[in-house]
Parts: structure tokens; sequence; C-alpha cells
């Protein structure tokens, strides 16, 4: 089976730790484009084992922006975007096989369910993750969001969803809940969509994002594994807003 009428497209920097399960999953399709944005790491490296592979070497712009121009590089009109650190299964790769939409306005919701050091997460907001990430690059496009990014829809789109999961290795190492902290952080902290908020009030968010994560959305039943994630999403909150208090207050917190 040899899929020609879709090409998956994905962004990596320093994805070594995943990107070849990614790859090998993408064996049936006729051509894959990674985008590498300055991996330092063997990402590269591996991505040329691959001959259904076009490489691409540019510059990160956000994430929506960067997706988008990934997206221009592949020869068909039909995108199926991931990440270098999720794998379709077989079920989704048969759904993808077969679809053969005729209208351009058509795009597709995809299951992602997602692993946390090895054990899938149901809990923390992670269970029911439904993200739309096939689409026809002539009809539409990611927007321009660095960060939270999503296919901007119109008043012509519709959906449907297809069989089959996106398995996605989110956290492998505890190391990386700091990582992507710093990282989305530093993104929210220089975009347009920056708020300032008093100190007190990040305070606030950053212990309501805790008991949101936690408690209502029931990290705790997750055990370990629920509490890291809720501290997590403190984390994330606490900088992301705690930067801008700084960028606007001279230095001075």
């Amino acid at each position: 089976m040899e899929i020609s009428h879709v090409t998956p497209v994905l962004i990596v920097k320093n994805g070594e730790a995943t990107i070849a399960a990614t790859l090998d999953s993408l064996a049936p399709f006729k051509n894959v484009v990674v985008y590498d944005n300055g991996s330092e790491d063997n990402s590269l490296l591996i991505a040329q084992r691959y001959r259904n592979v076009l490489l691409i070497q540019g510059e990160f712009f956000g994430f929506g922006i960067t997706k988008n121009m990934a997206a221009s590089h592949a020869e068909t009109d039909w995108i199926f975007s991931l990440d270098c650190d999720e794998v379709p299964d077989q079920v989704l790769i048969n759904s993808i096989a077969a679809w053969q939409p005729e209208d351009k306005n058509c795009v597709a919701d995809i299951h992602r369910e997602n692993f946390f050091c090895g054990k899938a997460i149901k809990t923390n907001g992670w269970g029911n993750d439904v993200l739309t990430r096939l689409y026809n690059k002539e009809k539409h496009n990611f927007t321009k969001s660095q960060v939270h990014e999503k296919i901007e829809l119109h008043s012509t789109s519709y959906k449907t969803k297809l069989s089959g999961k996106l398995q996605h290795t989110a956290i492998t190492d505890l190391k990386q809940i700091l990582d992507k902290a710093q990282l989305y952080s530093e993104i929210y902290a220089n975009s347009e969509k920056a708020k300032l908020y008093p100190f007190s009030i990040i305070i606030l968010k950053t212990w309501f994002a805790f008991l949101r994560s936690y408690l209502l959305k029931l990290g705790l039943l997750s055990g370990w594994r629920g509490l890291v994630i809720s501290m997590g999403d403190s984390i994330g909150v606490f900088f992301k807003y705690a930067k801008v208090y700084q960028k606007k207050n001279s230095g001075n917190i």
C-alpha cells in the first residue's frame, strides 16, 4: 500500500528520541516533509535515512507560521500534520489511505492518545484530545499564532472524524516538563498575545492552574503522573505571565 494523495508534514527541533518511530510509521506514504528548525542532535541524520522524506531546514517563526511554511513544500494539497513525537496507528493509516474527499473544504479530526512516562493518561485534560490534523492547503492553513496554533476554519469548512489514533509520546523524562514550560512561556512573553497582570493575579492564576488540573480534571486519579502534570501546568502558567511582568517592569519583579 502506497499513499500518494496525502503528505505527512512535521516540524522538528532536537527530536532524536522520537522521530525515528514517527518516520517508521509513515513508511506507507510516498512523500513525507520534515522541516527542521535548528536541531543540534541527530534528528537530521535520522531523517536522512528515509527515502520518502524531503528534508527542509529553516528558521522557526512560531508554531503556526512554521507549520504553514513546512506544508508549502508538500507536492500534494492534502496535508496530514503531525509532530515528531506522534505515531499514527495502523487503523489511522488505513483510514487516511481510504480517505478520498472531493470537497477541499473538508477537514478531518483525529483522536490523540497522550503518554506520560510509558502510560496513557486519561486525566488532566489529556484524555479527550481530538485535533484537526488533515486538511487541504488550498483552503486551510494553521493560524499565525506562535503557540497553541490550530487549523483556521471558515464558513464553508466542515469536519469529519477518522478512525484510529495518534499515539503521542508527550513526556518520557521529567526534564521535558521544564523544557516545555521554558519554551512556551518564552514564546508567549514575546508574542502579540502577551497579557500583563498584577503579580498577585499571577499567583492566583498559578494556583488555579494546579487545582484545575489536579482536582477539576481529576489528575489525582493518575497517581504521581497526574501530580507532576498538574505541577507542570502551574509552572507553565506562572512563568509565561511572570516573564511578561518582568519585561514590563524593567526586569524588576
